[in-house]
């Protein structure tokens, strides 16, 4: 009997309707669960007896067993199906209540994850990334991550060098003019460096660059684009200042960058990643980061690698076996 792909995201997904029509053209089914349906107008129910446990997802009027679900795509598992105009205690009340369901599915589901939420938390911490980037030997900036001012100074001078500055979180989805970019050091920011004792920052050597590299990985295909950031004065020190240019041919990584993306792909346990690089004026390959969850729509867009059907691929394998 073919099992079934669970796909947790939220209503305004394109991945998701990507993926979803992807499966279906391929005759696999599958339930898509959007979280900010949960838990107002979706159900989760376990039912626990000696010997016996069951769980059960309702959504949009289907109904699927934990235990016929194969695999699963996990986009998000924050759920904010929540009422309306709540106090704020019981706001925070139902909240943690419905966390608490959910991240019981981590235990109980035997399902292949793309990827399993341990994984994304643990992939998801920058020093983590660096130590695996060195453990692996991948290059990669000369890097400070604290909160103890007296440090970073010493950093910045000792450095010989720009000094850039960025957050360990980041998203594209805030109002105007509140994202945190990349950014470089100067004397106004090294004026104001105590501030950092409240959240602390990873201070990077600048690293000179021909251009940049996204690198989409699924299972062990690799897919790259190249991002011509040095075209544009808005985009020289991050390019997330136009996010959605990249080059419509891809890119082929040397061999042994290839393996070293594999091999840290393993050491968090994932199955789907997107990894940011610095090409260097001499060829270098220089790692930033690995983003766990992070959009690989654009890079499909433009440069038509079929990073939809490897997704596909990897979640349709389980419920055929």
């Amino acid at each position: 009997m073919a099992g079934t792909c669970l796909l947790i995201t939220e209503q305004f997904e394109p991945t998701a309707d990507l993926l979803v029509a992807e499966l279906r053209r391929r005759e696999v089914p599958c339930v898509r669960w959007n979280l900010d349906r949960y838990p107002l107008g979706s159900a989760l129910t376990f039912s626990a007896s000696e010997g016996e446990f069951t769980t059960a997802i309702v959504t949009d009027g289907r109904r699927v067993d934990l235990g016929s679900v194969a695999s699963i795509w996990c986009r998000g598992f924050r759920p904010s199906g929540l009422p309306e105009h709540l106090p704020e205690a019981d706001r925070l009340f139902a909240q943690t209540e419905a966390q608490r369901a959910i991240d019981a599915l981590l235990t109980t589901s035997g399902a292949l994850w793309i990827n399993h939420p341990h994984s994304n938390n643990r992939a998801n911490s920058k020093p983590a990334q660096l130590y695996a980037a060195a453990q692996l030997g991948l290059q990669v900036p000369p890097t400070l991550i604290s909160n103890d001012p007296p440090e970073i100074r010493d950093f910045i001078g000792r450095t010989g060098g720009s000094v850039v500055y960025k957050a360990h979180s980041q998203t594209l989805n805030l109002e105007p003019g509140k994202a945190l970019f990349t950014g470089l050091i100067g004397p106004g920011e090294l004026a104001r460096i105590d501030l950092i004792r409240a959240s602390p920052g990873i201070f990077q050597k600048f690293i000179p660059k021909a251009y940049e590299a996204r690198v989409t990985v699924v299972g062990d295909r690799i897919f790259g684009g190249r991002i011509d950031s040095q075209a544009n004065a808005e985009t020289k020190i991050d390019w997330r200042h136009r996010p959605f240019d990249i080059d419509k041919a891809p890119i082929r990584l040397p061999a042994d960058l290839e393996e070293k993306i594999l091999a840290m792909m393993r050491t968090f346990g994932l199955v789907y990643g997107a990894f940011d690089f610095i090409v260097t004026p001499e060829g270098d390959y220089v790692f930033l980061e690995v983003n766990p969850a992070g959009q690989y729509m654009w890079v499909e867009a433009a440069t038509g690698m079929p990073i939809t059907a490897a997704l596909a691929d990897a979640l349709a394998a389980p419920c055929r076996t």
